[in-house]
């Protein structure tokens, strides 16, 4: 059904494409991106040889035309940096790279209310940047920005989707996010265990992905405690349409799809994505069995939002869906989830600010086996059937306003989460028992503001808090109610001044346990991890300070960071043996990280970029009173040296060809630091070229070399992504 609608779609966009209304005379061009899709909007300035000057925006195909006597033409468009063309001819075609992270404008790091500058560490991952690179996931993509990581390294194509908790800056120690992710203001961590799921939101769809790095409780609350993760969707501001299908090693297809329409103030948009895939092996081939099989996947994602502009005035309603069905690597073992949300989100001007409120709920069913392993694994034996049904809801607004030259912003949050874990359990000779029911309900309630100061034209300051209010109320009545309040504190001053910035922050935050850390257990190969009702929260205090630098082609920055994360929430190991590994989730005392990040992004030549980041981490547990045992480790998860690099060649009349390049240290994969998860580099590559106006091509190869690295031990050696080859064609139609 998925390809039908896609094949539909693709070849009405290609009539469109050829009937467009003729062009008057002049010198013609066509402005596209990196990845050769057209950018519509772009502002174009040519200036004759006598200094004369005039100006005009490219059509929604990304045309534009120029004066004959033109010398120079320049383009320009938010969010990518300015192109010069001295070489002026009919049928110019000019490239626009995304803007370097020195001229980046985030919103995420002010909660999306106004475009004001911050002096957060952030990177920007744009949809022409997406559409460059070769990874074939989101995740994957990601991964390539400073100091992104899972708590395993797995693609999210083969791996649990409970593993899929994001750590940034060290603070690790279980699978659970200390890293904040949003789609459009709302959650994509699971509400239950804070996982997540990074295909509910089409790729077609996504316009940018932000990443704020640092603490950000004092606006985002107890989830943002490494940072936080924001994917941002196109705005249905233009009747559009954009699409990708693909298909390739490993039997996978994908096809995604985005549409948007906008009339006399009313808009509406929706997207549609769905992926099967046979999947890879996880398991190393030393240790794979007659039992073992791929890790297959199949899911479908989308949304529609319809909505109105109003004057100052404007109100979104969006439904969204998300199905996928997992094999986990054995018969046996499996995974499936259905989740439904709505949002409703509204704004405008009231008492001289700006305020926004948005409502949203969802509900979600989620279904897991376990089982255990034969040593020579020729065989299994289920063990454990879970069904976990969530049910959450989250309200906030904010008001932000100018107050002379001070910058206010005021809001309060609510989010509820209503859990059951129903379990079935079997015996080494088959024997059900149960069901077994956990979980419970738990409310957070806040309230926020931060206040940005000009103290001088170059310099800024920033100053908020939040205060949480916590309660979590165990279905069992023989467990204990947990309650705390909590305040998030964080000050930061930026600098700027010509080439140079500098920025600074203090910040605390805290992170309560989350459903599944109190009342789920879980099983991977053969170690089992319990619960523990009794978890008290974990606080993190920090600090960070950075420069940097930009030149007329190369901008640097270099930032330093430490925090300490005070009763971190770690998978410690109880128990040994040679057939079980037990552990339980418990408040360590102190996971110390602090670390270095180095970023530089160069424009060599018209044709030529080079980027690349490198982290050094040192994050250890510190002052284990309380867990003797894992005193002096490093945190499993969190390798020492991590880092990335890419290339991108674009010659607008050939081929655009970009490739990455990630590796890591070594880091473990448990508490005692015994086993070892090596490091390993991958590089991928993409050659793509336009096909004809709207339409892309592309080759993608991930893991080129077809490198062998560790993802896990459990104890049994896991294995990441092999060698695949991915064919597709990309269209943007404006």
């Amino acid at each position: 059904m998925a390809r039908t609608v896609l094949h539909c779609v693709l070849s009405a966009a290609l009539l469109l494409s050829f009937a467009r209304p003729a062009i008057a005379q002049g010198l013609s061009g066509t402005v596209v991106d990196v990845s050769g899709l057209a950018v519509p909007g772009a502002e174009v300035t040519s200036r004759t040889s006598d200094g004369r000057a005039a100006t005009s925006t490219t059509a929604l195909d990304g045309s534009f035309r120029v004066d004959d006597g033109a010398a120079a033409v320049r383009v320009a468009a938010p969010g990518f940096a300015p192109a010069e063309v001295t070489d002026v001819a009919d049928g110019m075609r000019v490239v626009l790279r995304p803007a370097s992270f020195a001229d980046s404008v985030v919103v995420t790091a002010t909660r999306g209310a106004e475009r004001l500058p911050s002096a957060a560490s952030a990177t920007v991952v744009t949809a022409a940047e997406l559409n460059n690179s070769a990874a074939g996931a989101l995740d994957d993509i990601l991964r390539s920005t400073p100091g992104f990581s899972l708590f395993r390294r797995s693609s999210s194509r083969v791996a649990n989707p409970t593993t899929q908790g994001v750590t940034l800056r060290g603070v690790s120690g279980s699978g659970a996010s200390r890293t904040l992710v949003l789609s459009d203001g709302v959650p994509l961590n699971d509400p239950f265990g804070s996982w997540v799921y990074w295909n509910r939101v089409p790729q077609a769809a996504v316009d940018r992905v932000e990443v704020v790095r640092g603490a950000t409780g004092d606006l985002y609350g107890a989830d943002a405690l490494g940072g936080v993760v924001q994917v941002l969707t196109f705005s249905p501001d233009r009747t559009r349409a954009r699409a990708t299908l693909e298909g390739g090693s490993l039997d996978t297809f994908r096809g995604s799809l985005f549409g948007g329409y906008q009339h006399q103030g009313w808009a509406a948009s929706g997207a549609f994505e769905a992926t099967t895939t046979d999947g890879a092996y996880t398991v190393a081939p030393e240790a794979r069995g007659s039992i073992d099989t791929r890790a297959d996947s199949d899911y479908q994602s989308g949304f529609v939002t319809v909505g109105r502009q109003a004057g100052v005035w404007n109100a979104w309603l969006k439904g969204a869906l998300y199905s996928e069905e997992r094999g986990n690597g054995t018969p046996a073992q499996v995974n499936d989830t259905d989740w439904r949300q709505i949002s409703f989100t509204t704004g405008g001007t009231v008492a001289g600010g700006v305020f926004q409120a948005q409502v949203a709920g969802s509900t979600q069913d989620y279904y897991q086996t376990f089982s255990a392993v034969a040593a020579d694994r020729a065989t299994e034996r289920l063990t454990t059937e879970q069904t976990t049904d969530t049910d959450f809801m989250t309200l906030g607004g904010q008001w932000t306003r100018p107050l002379g030259r001070v910058t206010l912003i005021a809001g309060g949050e609510f989010q509820r989460t209503e859990s059951t874990v129903s379990e079935l359990r079997y015996s080494v000779t088959n024997v059900q028992t149960g069901p077994f029911f956990a979980g419970g309900t738990e409310r957070t309630a806040a309230l926020f503001s931060r206040a940005s100061v000009p103290v001088s034209d170059a310099i800024t300051v920033d100053v908020g808090g939040r205060v949480d209010w916590w309660k979590s109320e165990p279905t069992d009545a023989a467990l204990p109610d947990k309650a705390v309040t909590f305040f998030s504190p964080r000050a930061s001053v930026a600098w700027r001044s010509g080439e140079y910035s500098l920025q600074g922050a203090v910040y605390r935050a805290n992170r309560p346990p989350t459903l599944n850390e109190l009342h789920r257990g879980f099983r991977v190969g053969n170690v089992l991890t319990n619960p523990n009702p009794l978890l008290d929260p974990e606080t993190l205090t920090g600090v960070e300070g950075g420069v940097l630098r930009s030149w007329s082609k190369l901008s640097a920055r270099a930032t330093a960071f430490y925090n300490v994360l005070d009763g971190a929430i770690s998978n410690i190991t109880l128990l040994t043996t040679p057939t079980q590994i037990t552990r339980e989730r418990r408040n360590s005392d102190e996971i110390r990280a602090g670390g270095l990040e180095l970023e530089a992004d160069a424009r060599l030549t018209p044709t030529l970029s080079v980027n690349g980041q490198l982290v050094l981490t040192s994050s250890h547990f510190r002052g284990s009173v309380a867990t003797p045992a894992i005193e002096g480790n490093q945190v499993p998860q969190v390798p020492a040296v991590q880092g990335a690099m890419g290339v991108t060649w674009t010659e607008p009349r050939l081929a655009t060809v970009a490739a990455q390049m990630r590796f890591s240290g070594q880091q473990y994969d448990d508490d005692l630091n015994q086993f070892t998860l090596g490091g390993y580099g991958v590089v991928d590559v993409q050659v793509s070229r336009a096909v004809t106006r709207g339409f892309v091509g592309f080759v993608a190869v991930e893991n080129l070399f077809d490198r062998d690295y560790d993802t896990g031990r459990t104890p049994i050696r896991l294995v990441g992504w092999p060698r695949t080859v991915r064919i597709g064609l990309r269209m943007a139609i404006h």
